[in-house]
């Protein structure tokens, strides 16, 4: 039998990594992760009943889960074939945070035929923003666990000009761009309520989603808006608005990331800050 070539182990390789991906971001969805690292520990392995029971799922299909993510190397199974996240992985696995990039998977792949016939000559011109739905329920949840606990304490500050000092003084219009769920947007909200805040998001489910979770979680700040606009167009009323202008993990997502970035100008005031964050892998 020949061996395979270099080459051909890496395409075997991807091949499998996609589909493992596809395994964690199911994972991530039922709270599988989470429901092991509660019921399961190196001291006391759970079995996949427990696991099951936790997450509320089917014993059977749990216990081929749990099998694929241990043959990954991911979690640890015994000679008995109970399972534990070891404890150095537990955050990384039940915290959402690496875990999150996995859930796009599924995401990009409902729009595979869409994305097909868009190749082809005589396909369509391309896909609208809105075809990729729950895209930004993700990226919100991301870009959620990566700023969390850095947002205030850290980000902030790290923009100068005494930004969270006038912050705090209060006075100050804030406008973050891509504002999706619009976490980052009611955290500074809530933490500087004498300032105010608007954000937008060019997708309307996005806006919705917002408002409404914003209600549930009774953080309906007088200070906060959250509106549907594109970043490429806003409105030609807010030329010299804001002291400060905000884009966490967003603009790499714009259609036209030159004419956002020519608008945020536009929209700063003259003086004013403008911050932003971007994923690095």
């Amino acid at each position: 039998m020949v061996e395979k070539s270099d080459f051909q182990k890496r395409l075997m390789q991807i091949g499998i990594d996609g589909i493992l991906s596809a395994s964690i971001a199911m994972g991530n969805r039922l709270q599988l992760f989470q429901a092991l690292a509660k019921v399961g520990s190196e001291d006391k392995p759970a079995t996949p009943a427990e696991v099951a029971t936790e997450s509320g799922c089917k014993e059977r299909y749990v216990k081929e889960w749990l099998s694929v993510m241990a043959t990954a190397d991911l979690i640890t199974v015994t000679e008995d074939e109970k399972f534990y996240i070891k404890k150095e992985h537990v955050e990384d696995l039940a915290g959402d945070v690496n875990i999150s990039i996995d859930s796009f998977l599924p995401i990009c792949m409902k729009v595979y035929d869409q994305l097909c016939q868009v190749f082809k000559k005589e396909g369509p011109f391309g896909l609208n923003y809105s075809e990729y739905t729950d895209f930004y329920v993700a990226m919100a949840d991301f870009s959620e666990a990566m700023h969390r606990k850095h947002l205030i304490s850290d980000l902030i500050p790290a923009l100068g000009g005494n930004v969270k000092e006038r912050l705090e003084q209060g006075g100050m219009m804030c406008l973050d761009v891509g504002c999706g769920k619009g976490f980052q947007a009611a955290l500074l909200a809530q933490n500087f309520p004498k300032s105010n805040f608007t954000g937008i998001d060019v997708t309307l489910e996005a806006v919705h989603l917002a408002n409404q979770q914003r209600k549930d979680n009774g953080e309906t700040y007088e200070n906060l808006a959250i509106i549907q606009m594109d970043g490429a167009k806003m409105d030609a009323d807010w030329t010299n608005k804001f002291d400060l202008v905000t884009i966490f993990d967003a603009c790499h997502d714009q259609m036209r990331p030159d004419l956002c970035l020519k608008e945020i100008h536009r929209v700063l005031k003259p003086g004013g800050v403008f911050g932003m964050v971007e994923v690095v892998t």
